[in-house]
């Protein structure tokens, strides 16, 4: 069903909802029931998704011309990250009931939401950007939501990529907008192609954009925030906020416009190494949100392999722009019911409890592996068509790593099953049914949802079947068999375990120990001079204020200049001068 909706009440009410929601909280005679109409705040934007057409672009008077639509790559974000939030939404509302600071929670979630549904149907630069900053700096109060150190310091970490990203970010976005001489999204990707300083620009998008992505060397704060926020907002930040990330990606860059094959193989790299890496770190981590979130950087690694080739093939802009949205709508619906799960899992208390949540999150796990007729398989295969037309020497490798990749993912989801497998808690404690109604939903639709699939979807199913797809995730399952039973023989006859622990952040700790290492060489090379010529120049200031001390009305202008009126006035005075000069 498609509505040309042409007016700009129902796409403000999708956008604005989640953020009244959260003004409204901060009133303590609505605080009792907000924590139900936040669980819901997404189902507008859901709707929307299904009934709103997308050739319709309504322009609102707020923010210099609001543009706010749907294409059709963000309709199908659109539908994925609606749902996940409506159902991690319904899922928090069980999940959080005890919690005491359940309205700081839903203040932080529904400004995330937001922003993230903002960011999916802006049209336009700026309101773009105003919607995916405020994504990204709400989503802070949800990682540090325990006020644990351990939550502080990841949040942290998160805010210090966040704000370097957006540094990164707001010069590309200036640099677009004189390069389109306007704020219209739809005419960016042709005019970066013209730029004169496109690589510039490319650059700049590429590493913005991948510090929510989770991209090689950027990834550092998914696998400290993952496990410090609360587990249905972990679902939603690894399972739609860091797509936010890829979908600004396939929105500014020249995708189609223009052959790169020189960032094709940035990207190409970028993403093998974060494919390969994520696993071999997620397999040392003994926390089941620690080893997702690693998860995530290396499913993230996938698609921007499909990325480097729309960069490298122009042509064929429409066939990778399908693999990547199957892709994503996968990850995103899958990875949702795997963290959904490590909830389920710590709350079994009866045994077809665990047997149940047992099965689901093996589920789960099996289609993340790529396993014979699952989602993860039907996408993995629109993945490959999309990388057999890469430039060579690409395509005979890719074959090949592809299958390793399955082979990796079903070894990290093997480790995950054995750091969440479900154990017997306290028999007095019950999952609520809002829990069990939102995880089973939400299984359910990644067991069916590529039953909605265009044509070719017999062909893809057929194809899951073949040995090619098969033997990845048996060799896979072998592997963590072998291993599992041989640590236990090895801890039977040495009473040790064999553990390699990597500290969560991996990277973080190299870059720790070189700020300490620069610390420690400023302290003790460069300050005790610096001190010494400061020492110096105080002395001779000092010995110049006793000269002009006599001076009373240049002491009295000084305590003038220096109030705070009279210098926000002079700085509003220059702003305007300037102003009136550029005009």
């Amino acid at each position: 069903m498609n509505i040309a909706l042409t007016t700009p009440a129902p796409w403000l009410l999708v956008v604005s909802l989640p953020l009244l929601l959260a003004l409204l909280i901060t009133l303590p005679r609505l605080r009792p029931v907000m924590p139900r109409l936040a669980a819901w705040s997404a189902a507008p934007a859901l709707l929307l998704a299904i009934v709103a057409s997308r050739e319709v672009v309504v322009e609102t008077s707020l923010l210099l011309g609001m543009r706010l639509g749907l294409t059709s790559v963000t309709r199908v974000f659109l539908l994925f990250t609606a749902t996940l939030w409506l159902l991690a939404g319904l899922y928090a509302q069980a999940y959080m009931a005890r919690d005491p600071a359940l309205n700081r929670f839903w203040g932080f979630y529904l400004l995330t939401l937001g922003g993230n549904l903002g960011v999916l149907l802006a049209r336009d630069l700026v309101s773009f950007y105003l919607f995916f900053t405020v994504m990204g700096f709400a989503a802070y109060g949800l990682v540090a939501h325990s006020r644990s150190s351990t939550a502080l310091r990841a949040a942290r970490i998160y805010l210090i990529l966040v704000i370097m990203g957006e540094a990164l970010l707001l010069p590309a976005l200036l640099l677009t907008a004189v390069a389109t001489a306007s704020y219209d999204l739809e005419l960016v990707p042709l005019a970066i192609a013209q730029a004169p300083n496109r690589n510039l620009i490319i650059g700049l998008f590429l590493a913005g954009f991948g510090v929510k992505a989770g991209a090689l060397l950027l990834h550092m704060w998914l696998p400290l925030a993952h496990p410090a926020a609360p587990t249905p907002a972990s679902a939603v930040l690894s399972g739609t906020m860091i797509k936010a990330g890829l979908l600004g990606w396939l929105l500014f860059l020249p995708l189609g416009a223009v052959a790169l094959p020189e960032w094709g193989t940035v990207c190409m790299l970028a993403g093998l190494g974060a494919t390969f890496y994520g696993v071999a770190i997620g397999l040392t981590q003994p926390d089941p949100k620690t080893i997702l979130a690693y998860s995530s950087i290396s499913q993230m690694g996938l698609m921007t392999i499909a990325l480097a080739v729309a960069l490298m093939v122009p042509t064929e802009r429409s066939l990778i722009l399908t693999a990547i949205m199957i892709y994503a709508t996968h990850h995103a619906l899958t990875k949702g019911a795997l963290f959904l799960s490590v909830g389920m899992a710590a709350g079994a208390s009866r045994v077809w409890h665990i047997w149940l949540v047992g099965v689901g999150t093996i589920l789960a796990a099996l289609a993340m592996a790529g396993a014979p007729l699952s989602s993860g398989a039907i996408a993995k295969v629109f993945l490959k068509d999309a990388t057999y037309i890469a430039l060579p020497p690409w395509p005979g490798w890719l074959s090949l790593l592809l299958q390793l990749s399955a082979v990796a993912t079903t070894l990290l989801m093997g480790r995950f099953l054995l750091a969440v497998w479900p154990r017997m808690c306290d028999a007095g404690k019950r999952l609520p049914p809002g829990m069990w109604l939102s995880w089973l939903t939400l299984l359910a639709l990644m067991l069916g949802w590529f039953f909605v699939l265009p044509s070719g979807l017999l062909d893809a199913i057929n194809r899951t079947l073949a040995f090619s797809a098969l033997w990845p995730p048996v060799i896979g399952a072998l592997i963590v068999a072998a291993v599992y039973y041989g640590q236990r023989l090895w801890q039977q006859r040495t009473g040790n375990a064999l553990r390699l622990v990597i500290p969560e952040g991996d990277v973080l700790v190299l870059v720790i120990a070189f700020l300490h290492t620069l610390r420690r060489g400023w302290q003790l090379v460069v300050e005790p001079r610096w001190k010494a010529g400061w020492h110096h120049s105080t002395r001779r200031w000092s010995v110049y204020r006793q000269n002009i001390s006599g001076w009373p009305d240049l002491v009295r202008m000084e305590r003038w200049l220096r109030s705070w009126p009279v210098a926000g006035t002079l700085f509003v005075v220059l702003v305007l001068v300037v102003l009136l000069l550029i005009h």
